[in-house]
């Protein structure tokens, strides 16, 4: 056939998050340089999917685990080591 299957849109969600105090801060002025390049205001919530959206785009690992046959196996990352001296060594 040279009709493609066609697909249904994955449905939209409404996620509800709490900003620390920093983090909404640093939203807020990502807002206004988004306002300095492209000349117009926007609203922070408008910004956040974007903003999500072209961290996951650009997420080299999260690609390559993503399109991976082993990304329903859970992957065991080692602890990192302790720099003051208290972790027991392997016996």
């Amino acid at each position: 056939m040279k009709l493609a299957r066609i697909t249904k849109p994955l449905r939209s969600v409404q996620v509800r998050v709490v900003l620390t105090g920093d983090l909404n801060a640093s939203v807020e002025l990502y807002a206004r340089y988004y306002e300095h390049v492209h000349g117009d205001s926007v609203d922070t919530r408008a910004l956040i999917p974007g903003i999500l959206r072209a961290f996951l785009e650009t997420d080299r690992e999260f690609h390559l685990w993503s399109r991976s046959a082993d990304r329903n196996q859970p992957r065991r990352v080692p602890a990192p080591a302790s720099t003051n001296g208290s972790a027991k060594a392997p016996e």
